[in-house]
């Protein structure tokens, strides 16, 4: 039986989920468009899984060629600079051979001995890095979704960012990285440190939303469907009012429910058993 979600990324296949298809459509149609994307958001909201989809999508995709790499910044928080970018370095060509390992293919030489020969130092290195593997790349569209921004050592932010403003801003439309996601939890306002030259299209912002309450509706009918235990409406609707529609809330609600509180199970009237302060006002 599944269960919902509290603990990291949500997997379809174990947990109940939001599918979040229009959120979903709207950031892979920023992604075809070759756009820097950035999401801020507070933790527990469902940013890992949702760009985790996203780029399932994306390898999935037979209109486009697209090779999707992610990162995680969260362990580089006290690192020097040079220290970052050749742990950077490394963690890139891992990614690079996971990828075309679960293509089941080998990458070409030349590729294979830029990935051996390259040493990232600095910023700069990293720009002519990425410049040597989009031309060996070719036709592929190489997508990079970096997630705990936050983590990037403070004093190679400027530079990191920099460097990636110079690839949008002159790069053609086989510029590499083609499309950037940047994931963190802190405002946006932060990664402006030159308001005269920002590194990515601010306007391009993209918002993850709490969940609709049509959203924990269906979330809560998946549990109904394999179960057969219902919620009733009003109990939908005070999980949604009390949780805001907080992704990490509803689920943790729902989970309370149905698996810590003895309910039986051919019972639908949660409103007197809701944890304390989600009763309804009489």
């Amino acid at each position: 039986m599944k269960t919902f979600g509290t603990y990291g990324p949500v997997n379809p296949e174990e947990n109940y989920v939001v599918s979040r298809a229009v959120e979903l459509a709207d950031f892979i149609n920023r992604v075809k468009q070759g756009r820097y994307i950035v999401i801020f958001a507070p933790r527990q909201t469902g940013k890992t899984t949702f760009f985790q989809w996203a780029l399932e999508a994306l390898t999935v995709d037979t209109a486009e060629t697209y090779f999707p790499i992610e990162l995680n910044f969260e362990v580089y928080e006290n690192y020097s600079a040079p220290d970052f970018y050749n742990s950077l370095y490394r963690r890139i060509g891992r990614e690079i051979a996971r990828v075309f390992q679960k293509r089941g293919i080998a990458p070409s030489e030349a590729l294979r001995q830029l990935l051996e020969n390259t040493k990232l130092t600095d910023h700069v290195a990293m720009m002519e890095f990425f410049e040597q593997l989009g031309e060996l790349l070719g036709d592929e569209k190489l997508i990079l979704i970096i997630d705990e921004f936050d983590g990037i050592p403070r004093d190679a932010v400027s530079g990191f960012l920099r460097s990636l403003r110079n690839i949008y801003v002159h790069g053609s439309m086989r510029k590499c990285p083609y499309s950037l996601g940047v994931v963190g939890v802190k405002s946006i306002a932060q990664l402006n440190l030159d308001r005269s030259i920002s590194p990515f299209n601010i306007q391009d912002e993209f918002t993850l939303p709490n969940f609709t309450l049509e959203q924990v509706r269906a979330l809560l009918a998946q549990y109904t469907d394999e179960v057969g235990q219902a919620f009733a409406p009003e109990v939908v609707e005070s999980i949604h009012r009390q949780t805001a529609g907080q992704p990490f809330l509803v689920n943790r609600f729902a989970q309370i429910l149905t698996e810590e509180m003895d309910i039986p199970k051919k019972r639908t009237d949660y409103n007197r058993t809701l944890p304390k302060g989600t009763r309804r006002n009489s």
